[in-house]
């Protein structure tokens, strides 16, 4: 029993002197708590470093071509996915803030969750590449010249996009103000700075009005489906059409009688951490494949390290179930407005492509990726590995690299289909 005391004595001693320990290691190191502020409603001089933002609503786009605008495979598809919560409502209204399945998945229970924690622990973040940083940051996509409503909340994050070769968390450092209570033009100046130093700079006009301007026409000029094949089929040639939910009911009959010879449909995707099934894919899979159309899956892509790549291609097979496509399964990465969010380079995002391409193949099925002409001459040199499904909404695409299918435009119009849908050219024989 004596031992059992001297035991105890020495161990509250032992305590004591380790409580007292931390105490001083506090008062000489102590630590640095930031706390969160209130969202502000002017951008000032001061230099924030940004590592996430909320959702966006769609935006216009400074100093390029079209081909930007063609990195969605459907005309509303680039944010149409975002997230909410079964007690939230999907609204086709709002394509850009609303997830188009994840409500009803949720209460299916049909759901499934990629858990960050979970991903952190198991798989953690790859090493920076030794190679030596020599480029600067650029913009993935630009507006700079916002408009908003007087009154409202000014977010600057809601109109660019940006990444660097090496970095993967780039400095964003604003200068100027924008003062969202009075009508105006504020001048901006964005800085991207990498962890070298090296630095690139555009200027923004964000204009304060007292209304904004009404929506736009009715999204181009349509083509029909008929003047599609006049122009477009050959020998050489297959003519179809990619679709998704936004699509809604096709009837697939008639899609093939009006000269239709496949169709690509969205499976699913991964969308703010969470992988979910097209509302539409099963009948859509079911009638296209009783029309006699021959028929391709895309993956609507947002992961942001091999693992999620691995749990992705886990959920896509579980839900394809074996089913035989005649076309390769699509890599469908849109999300370039939110880049920095995801904590990659431009070497990670090729990587995430190579591993989904390596797991697809693995499963006995074929891969490739689908972007437009203008990120695949930036941002995709793994492109030249794999096949590829070009976007270049033009007449004529002048790309230079090797590809199998062509989207042609967005504003496609054909019997079975209301409103506008996608259009492709396939070329025989290069797959």
């Amino acid at each position: 029993m004596k031992i059992a005391k001297i035991t105890i004595i020495t161990g509250i001693a032992v305590v004591v002197v380790l409580v007292l320990a931390f105490a001083v290691l506090g008062l000489i190191f102590p630590t640095d708590d930031k706390g969160g502020g209130s969202e502000a409603e002017t951008v000032s001089t001061d230099v924030a470093r940004v590592l996430s933002f909320e959702d966006t609503a769609p935006i216009g786009i400074m100093g390029v071509s079209e081909d930007i605008v063609a990195a969605a495979v459907s005309e509303d598809t680039v944010s149409e996915d975002e997230a909410v919560s079964a007690n939230e409502t999907v609204s086709d209204n709002e394509p850009s803030e609303v997830s188009e399945n994840e409500a009803e998945l949720q209460a299916e229970g049909k759901v499934e969750t990629v858990s960050e924690n979970e991903a952190a622990e198991e798989e953690p973040e790859p090493a920076v590449p030794d190679t030596p940083d020599t480029k600067a940051p650029f913009f993935l996509v630009y507006n700079g010249s916002p408009t908003i409503k007087v009154g409202d909340t000014f977010d600057i994050h809601k109109y660019m996009g940006y990444a660097d070769d090496v970095d993967r968390h780039v400095d964003l450092e604003v200068s100027g103000e924008v003062n969202t209570a009075e009508v105006g033009t504020y001048a901006l100046q964005i800085t991207l700075r990498d962890d070298a130093g090296h630095t690139t700079t555009q200027k923004m006009n964000v204009g304060v009005a007292a209304e904004l301007p009404g929506g736009g026409g009715g999204g181009g000029k349509k083509e029909e489906f008929s003047d599609f094949i006049n122009t477009y089929k050959t020998e050489e040639t297959c003519v179809g059409i990619d679709i998704s939910r936004w699509q809604e009911d096709v009837d697939f009959e008639k899609v093939k009688a009006a000269g239709c010879e496949f169709v690509y449909m969205r499976i699913g995707g991964l969308d703010d951490g969470e992988l979910y099934t097209d509302r539409y894919y099963a009948k859509n899979i079911a009638g296209a494949k009783a029309a006699g159309l021959m028929v391709g899956i895309y993956w609507h892509a947002e992961e942001s390290n091999p693992q999620e790549v691995k749990a992705s291609v886990d959920y896509l097979m579980s839900v394809l179930n074996g089913v035989e496509l005649d076309f390769p399964i699509a890599y469908d990465w849109e999300d370039f407005l939110h880049f920095e969010n995801y904590g990659m380079n431009i070497s990670d995002l090729n990587n995430n492509l190579d591993v989904f391409v390596d797991e697809i193949n693995a499963r006995g099925y074929k891969a490739c990726l689908y972007n437009s002409k203008y990120y695949l001459e930036t941002i995709w040199p793994s492109a030249a590995k794999h096949p590829l499904w070009l976007a270049h909404y033009v007449s004529s695409t002048n790309y230079q690299g090797s590809f199998f299918m062509w989207q042609h435009g967005c504003t496609g119009r054909i019997d079975g289909i209301n409103g506008d849908v996608d259009l492709d050219v396939l070329y025989k024989g290069r797959l």
